[in-house]
Formats: C-alpha cells, sequence, structure tokens
C-alpha cells in the first residue's frame, strides 16, 4: 500500500505544496485507488496537481466521519470530475447535518446532493475495499479511558441530539506481518480503532499508525493513550492534524515519532 498525503496542518521546509487544518490522503493498493478525506477547501486538489496525482480516478472517496475539515473538498471536487464520479463510501451519520456554537461543521452537501452527484454507499460494518484494505466501520468505544464525548449537534431528522461523533472510522491494512491503520481524526479514541482494527484482520502486531488522534493536553485520557501505544510497540507512528505539539512532544518521550508533512508517502507492506 501507498500512501500519500494531500493535505495536513503541517507542511515541509523547502516543499512548496499548500497546508490547512484538514486531511486528505490517496491511498494506492491492490491496484485500486482511493481518497480517504477531502480535506476542507479546493487546496488538496492544488497540492495533488502538484503531485501529477489525479485525483477524479480515485475507486472510491472514502470518509473518515462528517466534520467539514475532511468533507469540505467534496463541493470544489465536482467542479473538476468530469464524467462519472468516485462512489463515496461512509458511515449513515456521516452526511447528517451538524452545528458548534450555531455554526455547521457538517459535510456541505447533504445526503440528497451526495446522492444525486456520487454513487453512494453508507454502513455501520467493515467493508473490505481491496483483499487487505478495510473500511472499518463504526468504531466500538470499548476503552475505559477513551470514553466518548459530543462534539457540538447532531441535527437529525428525529429532532437535534448531542453529537457523539458515532460515524468516526479508520482504514486497516493486513498483511502477514500484522496491520497499517490510517485514521482521521480519532474521535472514537485512537486505541479503541487499533482494537478494532485488530480484530477485524485478525492481526495483533501494529506496523504503523498515521492520522489524527484528536489529543490537546497532557490529561488522564492523553495519560492513558500515551502508555497503551509505549505498549503496543509501534514502529511507525506518525500522528498529525489534531494532535497538539504538547501531546506529540508527550508521546515521542515514550514511543519515538515520524513527521508528517504535506507531500509524505509511505510504502507500507
Amino acid at each position: 500500500m501507498r500512501v500519500t498525503v494531500l493535505m495536513d496542518n503541517h507542511t515541509y521546509v523547502d516543499v512548496y505544496y499548500l497546508g490547512e487544518p484538514a486531511v486528505s490522503y490517496w491511498i494506492e493498493a491492490e491496484g485500486k485507488t482511493f481518497l480517504f478525506d477531502v480535506a476542507y477547501s479546493s487546496a488538496f486538489l492544488r497540492n495533488a496537481a502538484d503531485m501529477s496525482i489525479d485525483v477524479t480516478k480515485a475507486d472510491a472517496i472514502v470518509l473518515s466521519h462528517g466534520h467539514n475539515d475532511h468533507t469540505g473538498g467534496l463541493v470544489p471536487f465536482m467542479d473538476v470530475c468530469e464524467g462519472e464520479k468516485p462512489k463515496i463510501i461512509c458511515h449513515p451519520c456521516a452526511l447528517t447535518p451538524r452545528s458548534f456554537e450555531g455554526l455547521s461543521i457538517g459535510c456541505p452537501l447533504d445526503q440528497k446532493t451526495v446522492k444525486e452527484q456520487f454513487p453512494l454507499f453508507e454502513t455501520k460494518e467493515p467493508y473490505w475495499l481491496t483483499e487487505k484494505l478495510v473500511f472499518l466501520g463504526e468504531i466500538p468505544r470499548v476503552l475505559s479511558f477513551e470514553k466518548p464525548y459530543p462534539i457540538g449537534i447532531l441535527e437529525e431528522e428525529g429532532g437535534k441530539q448531542e453529537d457523539m461523533l458515532l460515524d468516526d472510522t479508520a482504514l486497516a491494512y493486513s498483511t502477514e506481518e500484522g496491520v497499517f491503520i490510517i485514521t482521521g481524526c480519532s474521535h472514537a479514541g485512537i486505541c479503541n480503532i487499533i482494537e478494532y482494527a485488530k480484530k477485524i484482520t485478525g492481526k495483533k502486531k501494529v506496523l504503523g499508525v498515521l492520522g489524527g488522534f484528536h489529543l490537546f493536553g497532557i490529561d488522564k485520557r492523553t495519560k492513558e493513550t500515551i502508555s497503551y501505544l509505549a505498549k503496543e510497540q509501534i514502529p511507525d507512528l506518525y500522528p498529525c492534524h489534531c494532535t497538539s505539539f504538547r501531546v506529540r512532544a508527550a508521546l515521542d518521550r515514550q514511543c519515538p515519532l515520524q513527521e508528517v508533512g504535506v507531500g509524505l508517502v509511505l510504502n507500507w507492506e
């Protein structure tokens, strides 16, 4: 599997790509290609073009969850996509309107518009994209130190309720030696995601993790997460996006980290 970072909060010195507080990855696996998240704006499209990647040829667009820093790029994507558009794969809640303190923070396209513009496949269950790459679906929240907490309001047809981000998911790539994991924001908890990825793939060893951990301060949850990750002894650990410098610095003391920036290419086998 080859993973190219099309968008992240961080860029490299003397490498002239655009950055924004968002995520988008280009994934090549078993002869297929996938966009995992589409960032916040059209900037990921410019980065992809500068990397000579034609994202309009993706076999599917996979959404980690419905927040606009992962789905906002769908609008400009439609403008550059000629002919048949890629299928969108996501959790059934990913396209539900959501807000925080009165501001919309969900996908700029509602479910009706997405269905009109793209083939749409929604599932809570794991879904194998290739024989090795799996969309994990809804992540069970099983670890006591990673209890779910709401962010804003989910505006469903039946009424408004606290948004527990049940749509938050990840990808797992299974190899003979173990499993690689790619996350968006890890609202479900990065350790919950790892546990579920191991369960679904049947692999005990985690070889690499790339993505946001949604950790900002050094609180009890963060300390427990660092302890868990240290025990896992993951060789390739790439926290980015919504992982603060303080958390990455604390994590690096126990688990040597790798740097992430727009343009990073990982060849995971």
